[in-house]
């Protein structure tokens, strides 16, 4: 019993190590200051604590709060990127465990320390993969949320009955441990649910084929009792000062619609259901998974996983465990369509490095059988020696299992080496350089800050949050709120202008020209604000002229100078719009060849035809470059729209409009 806590001891140390060498590559790629994105989010909502988007991650949230307050150095952004190379560090510790536990059932016979150091090499290859290690050094949920799945494998792996085991009943007393790491992960990481299909049938193969009622109601209530951290959320949202947003007098923006419905749509990521698409696989889905794949663990890492997953044949439950574990996240992966979804397979890549670590030690344990296997024959053939031979030959197996496996220590320094610039994030300043030049500009009592990107306003809220810099002024983006005049960045200008406060956008967008006119401010090293104000939507010249179905053009402007023609070109939407169309403005002769033209997509990337709201007048404008004569007679001005299916295919929509004659001679 001594020399089994002796061995156990010195596994937990041996974890611990690999944990800390992982924490020191983490720390010298550590992000140093706030982020951009979720990062940026995650940097003040713990430390507030607040209200995280959906589903909330109350767990990730609550934990935050405890180690930000708790360790006393750095700046809170930096805390919490480093709370991520914490997690994500006991995550690599506990990979390290779980590898060494799964080989010790697979293969019994071979050598305590060739296990030990393909589980490093399983560790380290999971540590140093791209997508996973991009996560640790900067505040997020995934290190989190994988140091929950590899304790919920580690903790169903040790429940696994021994071969002579005849129990086959699973009480509470066996299960309360998962039980309870299943209902804490899901208060975390909604995806955890995914594991449990996983985990009942590798029980139920492991041998476990019996449990009384009240023992499921008992685990059942245990795995629930961690769901008491959602109503942190309802809690919390009155003093959230984000939770509702005072955008005027008149309108308030609800963030976080503290009701019963609001409760659970926000709990239950509501806003993210339409991203779920079955129908939309295609084989470039599949490819970018493997491209995944490929970019965590290369070719080698891959072929190493394959030939462990072929050895793990031989284990049933390990090989359901792990094998339908993973198809669960992939297959989930593939039919979600959000933009950031390689990190989504961290799961997947976690178990990945399990397969590969059965892979090293298979290769390891044949080639060494092998080399031995010729002089094992000859001992045979001496029985005065052959006891004493035999246990040195074992030995001698033993350590060439050793020797090989740590050849494989090659993969994950390589994975070290190749994947160190690609992730480094320790000299990233790039957040606090532009919003400290935007916070400390001239603007404003109480201005608006515009962006068609949420994740550009991220490292202002934690400026105003956290350091309580410019509190007066408000970052606004599309979809802040489900409210229909909040949906894209044409629709936030006009609810911005409503609002009767400056409006500024943190950087050009010109094709918001429709809605407003620009005045640039001074240009900053990092970041470029611009002024904007509504835009004149009068025309000079009043038309009711339809341009195909659903459309027509209400008026125009001419501005003439020497050598160009600007034309303002007023458009209205009957109705919505089905494609993003180009307008275009031509200077025509009067034997109908082209003098001069204009084309161009109105609202540019932000705010395109197919966003336009019926019955709001929106303002093109052209800009015809003048040659020095026009030709004589009747010169038109004409202008219209058209849509470009693919490159080099025009199709019109309806007739040009004749707008105007602007020479007769």
């Amino acid at each position: 019993m001594a020399q089994s806590n002796d061995f156990r001891k010195t596994e937990y140390a041996i974890a611990a190590a690999v944990g800390l060498a992982a924490l020191a590559v983490y720390w010298a790629t550590l992000a140093p200051t706030v982020l951009f994105a979720d990062g940026g989010e995650f940097q003040f909502v713990p430390w507030l604590p607040g209200i995280a988007h959906p589903t909330g991650y109350p767990l990730y949230v609550l934990t935050g709060w405890l180690f930000s307050h708790a360790l006393p150095i750095g700046e809170v952004a930096w805390r919490l990127n480093f709370f991520s190379a914490v997690t994500g560090a006991a995550a690599v510790a506990l990979v390290y465990l779980l590898s060494e536990t799964l080989t010790g059932q697979i293969f019994p016979a071979a050598g305590t320390g060739a296990r030990r150091m393909t589980a490093i090499v399983a560790a380290f290859s999971f540590a140093f993969g791209q997508t996973f290690w991009s996560q640790t050094i900067i505040a997020e949920v995934y290190s989190l949320h994988a140091l929950f799945v590899a304790a919920i494998l580690w903790a169903t792996v040790r429940l696994f009955p021994a071969e002579n085991d005849t129990v086959q009943t699973l009480t509470f007393r066996h299960g309360k441990w998962l039980a309870l790491l299943l209902g804490l992960s899901l208060t975390h990481h909604r995806t955890s649910v995914l594991l449990i299909p996983a985990v009942l049938l590798a029980l139920w193969v492991s041998g476990w084929r019996r449990i009384s009622p009240a023992d499921v109601l008992k685990l059942l209530a245990l795995g629930a009792s961690p769901a008491v951290l959602y109503l942190y959320l309802p809690l919390i949202a009155p003093h959230v000062p984000y939770a509702q947003i005072r955008l005027s007098d008149s309108r308030t923006l609800v963030l976080y619609q503290n009701t019963i419905g609001g409760f659970f749509s926000h709990i239950m990521g509501g806003v993210f259901n339409a991203d779920v698409r079955p129908a939309a696989i295609g084989f470039d889905r599949l490819a970018q998974s493997f491209g995944f794949l490929r970019q965590q663990f290369g070719w080698v890492g891959i072929a190493l996983a394959a030939i462990g997953i072929v050895r793990l044949r031989k284990n049933p439950p390990l090989l359901v465990l792990t094998a339908l574990g993973a198809t669960s996240f992939w297959a989930f992966n593939l039919v979600y369509f959000i933009g950031d979804i390689y990190v989504l397979f961290i799961p997947v890549w976690l178990i990945f490095a399990l397969w590969l670590a059965i892979g090293v030690l298979a290769i390891a344990d044949v080639a060494a059988e092998k080399l031995v296997a010729r002089k094992r024959a000859r001992v045979a053939e001496s029985p005065a020696f052959g006891a004493g031979f035999s246990n040195l030959n074992t030995r001698m197996r033993h350590l060439m299992q050793w020797l090989i496996v740590s050849v494989g220590l090659l993969l994950p320094l390589t994975l070290l080496a190749t994947r160190y610039s690609a992730v480094d994030q320790h000299q990233n300043t790039i957040a606090r350089e532009a919003w400290q030049e935007i916070l400390t500009a001239d603007l404003p009592e109480n201005a608006i800050l515009l962006s068609n990107d949420r994740n550009e306003l991220m490292p202002m809220w934690y400026f105003q949050l956290v350091e309580n810099r410019r509190r007066d002024l408000l970052g606004l983006f599309p979809l802040i709120t489900p409210a229909p005049d909040v949906q894209n960045v044409g629709r936030l200008l006009d609810t911005a202008f409503a609002g009767g406060r400056p409006v500024f956008f943190i950087k050009p967008m010109d094709g918001l020209g429709l809605k407003a006119d620009f005045d640039p401010l001074p240009p900053l090293p990092h970041a470029q604000l611009v002024r904007a104000t509504p835009a004149n939507l009068t025309p000079a010249v009043s038309l009711a002229r339809p341009v195909g179905d659903g459309l027509k053009i209400v008026g125009y402007t001419l501005t003439r100078a020497e050598d160009s023609l600007v034309v303002d070109v007023f458009w209205q939407a009957e109705k919505p719009l089905a494609e993003n169309y180009t307008s275009f403005v031509h200077l025509v002769g009067a034997d109908g060849t082209g003098i001069t033209q204009s084309d161009h997509r109105p609202g540019g990337e932000f705010y395109p035809s197919r966003l336009w709201q019926p019955g709001e007048i929106l303002r093109d404008r052209h800009t015809l470059a003048l040659p020095g004569n026009l030709p004589a007679g009747d010169v038109s001005l004409v202008a219209g729209m058209y849509f470009q299916p693919q490159p080099g295919v025009i199709q019109p929509l309806g007739e040009a409009v004749q707008l105007t004659i602007i020479n007769e001679q």
